[in-house]
């Protein structure tokens, strides 16, 4: 049980070498080593699927999370999604900074679904998970429009949040 409350630890620092932006190849090969020393390199490099039977998702979901939790933690905080926000920076700066560091994890993505209704889910996932970061950093006089956004059905791609928040801004410089 040690070794499995040690590799469950999702605050483990698994590699002494934190992302910064510059040094992905030693960062990679480090986390990588030790990814695969427990047994879980498969969710980064796409070989280990999400299971079709209800039964065995929740293990792959908790592994799933485990591997992400090991990345974030590896990631200097100020590149993480999570610690980005709009602060001093006008709206058009703030989705401009995060649209290029988007950009640039893309280029590192390895692992992209060969199945077309996986590609498709995959990209849907990607693209919420990009709505709810770029909504999650904006300065708290978007509060109101971020609640309007995330109640949208259907929820809206990148793109149109920040055209909402943006209709937003402008109608509220206009008054």
């Amino acid at each position: 049980t040690t070794k499995i409350s040690q590799i469950h630890n999702s605050a483990l620092q698994i590699s002494p070498i934190k992302f910064n932006g510059t040094n992905y190849l030693p960062w990679s090969k480090a986390c990588m080593i030790y990814v695969r020393v427990n047994k879980l390199a498969g969710y980064l490099i796409g070989t280990t699927t999400r299971p079709v039977k209800a039964d065995d998702e929740e293990k792959w979901l908790s592994e799933d999370a485990l591997v992400i939790s090991w990345l974030l933690h590896s990631i200097e905080p100020a590149l993480s999604p999570q610690e980005m926000s709009q602060g001093g920076l006008s709206l058009a700066a703030y989705y401009s900074n995060l649209s290029h560091f988007w950009q640039q994890l893309d280029a590192y993505r390895t692992h992209r679904p060969s199945i077309p209704t996986e590609l498709i889910t995959f990209q849907k996932d990607i693209e919420k998970e990009r709505v709810y970061d770029f909504l999650a950093g904006l300065n708290h006089d978007y509060d109101q429009v971020r609640v309007q956004v995330l109640g949208r059905d259907p929820f809206l791609i990148l793109e149109e949040a920040y055209n909402l928040i943006q209709h937003e801004k402008h109608r509220r410089t206009s008054m």
